[in-house]
């Protein structure tokens, strides 16, 4: 079974509470993450991955930066597109003005 467990957590008042689904492992979790637009055509069917607190600051940050153009989480990573069209992989702890440089 690809799916270990299913979870409702808290939402807003009024709507569907949301839904969190942990996969047995990531080969399983990739191609429904992959095909997330398919299920955006379904009213009221939305797909995130869990990302840290940390990691969204970092996305954040990036989004801020003035040699971004786009920030995104993607399959445990963050990335970033700068204005040149370089994409790169950050981490954490990464000085970003010096890793645009590289």
């Amino acid at each position: 079974m690809d799916i270990v467990a299913v979870h409702r957590i808290p939402g807003r008042q009024g709507q569907p509470r949301p839904v969190i689904i942990k996969f047995w492992s990531l080969d399983c979790k990739l191609p429904i993450i992959k095909k997330r637009k398919d299920f955006k055509q379904n009213k009221g069917i939305r797909l995130v991955e869990d990302v840290t607190k940390m990691n969204t600051e970092l996305i954040n940050k990036l989004s801020r930066h003035q040699e971004i153009d786009s920030a995104w989480y993607f399959n445990g990573s963050v990335y970033g597109k700068t204005k040149s069209g370089q994409r790169i992989k950050f981490d954490i702890c990464d000085e970003i003005d010096e890793k645009i440089r590289i």
